[in-house]
Order: structure tokens, then C-alpha cells, then sequence
């Protein structure tokens, strides 16, 4: 912190100031100073320029000691090197060639048509729902406990963490809030009879239901086909997002396509 300290201090004068030094290698103010993000308290600069000084002091020492380690042989990265720099080279010139956004606007229209046919492509429409169901014992000990928690909304998330002790002692179950769940499977997994839920949900449906010497305790909590998402402005966002980027890979496609043809043309290609 002494040395950050000194650092910003410096940078206030002419004269760049050494503020760290490995070996031969030296780090100077302004190298740190350009690291520095825009907007930070004094404080929070202060402790920014310490933290970059000690890795980058790490760092030196690290490299000072592989150079001593590592012969001729093994630092021969010319390979590396140029296939990286052909990379960075490539990235960059097709960055360049989509950098005009409007070349690849999207309509919503477009992205109407697009969810649309989407939709139609779909051969069933799944229902999904969120809900808590703990299944125990037709005589259970729990059971009336787990009850008066699981069907009283208040209780059931203040008291979550009980609920979940108590099911320790349940056959199964589940009481994530979050997570949504295909309704097909659920009937499964409670191998009872359930209809699907209707009507809006403004407020949990409570069910209880007994299977052979079992009872099970259902929250429905939320309840809709799978589709509806799409009706969603995330949803028509990430389909436009989606568009556009299939738009600029064709685009990409159509250029290196048109390019190699031309250096064909030109007798450039040999094989």
C-alpha cells in the first residue's frame, strides 16, 4: 500500500517513478496507472495498484525463474506464436467485416415468423408446472405436521427449513420453489391420478391424494404450457439475438465462399 501510495503520487509529477522491481525488470507508474479502472474512490485505487504490483512482481519472478530452468529447445514458440497471431488475425478481420449492425438487422416481424414456425414444428405441446409434494405414510406420525406447513403459504416459506427436516422422514420429496418440472413426468413420479391444473394462477392449489398406503401433499404453485415462454420479451430478444448471428454467419460464409473463388480465378490456389 506504501508503494500504490507512492504510485499515485508520481503519476502527479513528470518524472515516471520506478514503483516495482524484479531482477532487471522494472514497473513504472504509468504502466499501473493505465491499469487503474475510471470512477474508483482514492481508497479503492490504492488497493487496485497493490493488488496489480504483487501479481505483477509474482509474475516476474516466476518468469525470471523458467527462463533460467527452461533450455533453448523448450522456449521455441515460433509455431505457437504464429498460429495464435493467425487467429487473433482472422477473429479481427471477420469482426471488421460485421461490424455495420444494420447489415444485420433483424425485424419483428422476423422474429415473430421465425417463433411462429417454431411453434408449428412442435409435435406435442408439453405442460410444465413448479410445486412441492411430500409423499409419507397413510399413518404417518409427520403427516399432519408436514400438512399444516406444506398447505399454509406463509408457513411453507417461512418455515422451509423445518419442513425439510421433517421430510427426512418422509418415503420422498420435493420442495423447490424454482425449479419447473414437465406435468407428464410428475404424474409419473407420484404414480397417482392427477387432472391437469385450469385457471389462472393467483394463488397455490392444494392437493391431497392417497395411493395404496400412501398419502401425497401437492402445492401446485405454477402451472403452464411450455410454449408460453415464448411469449416472453427475453424470449423474442434471444430469438432475435439468434437471427442475427445465423445473418452474420451466412454473411461470413458467403465472403470466404466469394474469396476463395476469386483466388482460384487468379491461379492463386495449388493442390
Amino acid at each position: 500500500m506504501v508503494i500504490a501510495s507512492f504510485l499515485l503520487a508520481s503519476c502527479q509529477q513528470k518524472k515516471d517513478r520506478v514503483v516495482a522491481q524484479v531482477y532487471s525488470h522494472k514497473l513504472y507508474a504509468s504502466e499501473v496507472q493505465k491499469q487503474l479502472p475510471s470512477g474508483m474512490t482514492t481508497d479503492d485505487s490504492l488497493a487496485f495498484a497493490a493488488r496489480f504490483i504483487d501479481s505483477w512482481i509474482s509474475e516476474q519472478i516466476l518468469l525470471v525463474e523458467a527462463e533460467k530452468q527452461l533450455s533453448m529447445r523448450d522456449k521455441q514458440f515460433q509455431k505457437e506464436m504464429a498460429e495464435y497471431r493467425n487467429s487473433l488475425v482472422r477473429n479481427r478481420f471477420l469482426e471488421k467485416l460485421t461490424t455495420d449492425t444494420n447489415a444485420f438487422y433483424v425485424t419483428d416481424e422476423e422474429v415473430r415468423a421465425t417463433i411462429s414456425q417454431a411453434r408449428t414444428n412442435f409435435v406435442n405441446e408439453k405442460e410444465i408446472v413448479r410445486l412441492n409434494y411430500v409423499k409419507v405414510s397413510e399413518k404417518s406420525p409427520i403427516k399432519e405436521k408436514v400438512k399444516e406447513i406444506l398447505f399454509d403459504e406463509d408457513k411453507r416459506l417461512l418455515e422451509k427449513e423445518k419442513l425439510s427436516e421433517l421430510c427426512a422422514d418422509s418415503i420422498e420429496y420435493f420442495i423447490d420453489d424454482d425449479t419447473w418440472l414437465f406435468w407428464d413426468d410428475i404424474q409419473l413420479e407420484v404414480d397417482i391420478d392427477l387432472k391437469v391444473p385450469t385457471g389462472a394462477f393467483n394463488q397455490p392449489q392444494y392437493i391431497e391424494k392417497n395411493s395404496g398406503n400412501s398419502c401425497y401433499l401437492i402445492v401446485i404453485l405454477d402451472y403452464k404450457s411450455e410454449q408460453t415462454g415464448a411469449d416472453s420479451r427475453d424470449y423474442f430478444e434471444s430469438v432475435r439475438t439468434m437471427l442475427i448471428q445465423k445473418k452474420k454467419t451466412e454473411f461470413i460464409n458467403k465472403t470466404i465462399d466469394e474469396l476463395y473463388r476469386k483466388a482460384e480465378k487468379a491461379g492463386k490456389i495449388a493442390r
